[in-house]
């Protein structure tokens, strides 16, 4: 079965995989006078796609060797078309670059409030290691965590009512009708 690319930006993308898409709502710009470029920006890494011309329409594509370069993480990007003496915007997005599994020797999937619940459970079993204590003491902004229970107790509160809204959403239920506080 033959791969058919969307005809919209998708909103995540994995490093190491091919990328593609097909730009076909263009029919102002036409390929075969304007080039289509993409610029992904965030804040500490960048890439750029220029698109191929594939009749009137635009074919984007990133090869998996070029990707696998790419870091991960959210980025915002624009898209321009252009010609020798114009350059106009005409779409902007934000999408997520996966890691590349197959070259990562190790991947933490949770999410930064999974994290910090897991931390913040850790330091009341007392059981944390330094890189928990050391996460737990930032949020706790440098209180002295031993001694202060009811911090602690609250964090874990609140790191566990987003936890609940991320998996709600992540398993399609409507996170604005949840109960908040309880559990």
């Amino acid at each position: 079965m033959a791969y058919t690319a969307p005809t919209t930006e998708p909103t995540s993308l994995r490093a190491g995989d091919t990328w593609a898409w097909r730009r076909e709502d263009l029919s102002d710009y036409p390929a075969s006078t304007w080039t289509l470029k993409y610029y992904f920006r965030n804040a500490s890494a960048k890439f750029d796609i220029t698109a191929s011309a594939d009749g009137e329409a635009f074919a984007v594509s990133g090869a998996k060797a070029t990707t696998a370069t790419y870091a991960a993480g959210d980025y915002d990007w624009i898209a321009v078309v252009e010609t020798v003496a114009d350059r106009y915007q005409v779409d902007e997005g934000r999408v997520e670059v996966l890691p590349n599994l197959a070259t990562n020797a190790v991947y933490d999937a949770r999410t930064f409030a999974r994290t910090m619940l897991d931390a913040v459970e850790a330091a009341l079993l007392s059981k944390a290691n330094l890189s928990q204590l050391d996460l737990v003491q930032a949020a706790l902004a440098d209180r002295s965590m031993q001694y202060d229970t009811a911090a602690l107790l609250s964090l874990r509160k609140q790191f566990q009512s987003e936890v609940r809204r991320e998996d709600a959403v992540r398993n399609g239920v409507d996170s604005s009708r949840l109960l908040v506080g309880f559990g």
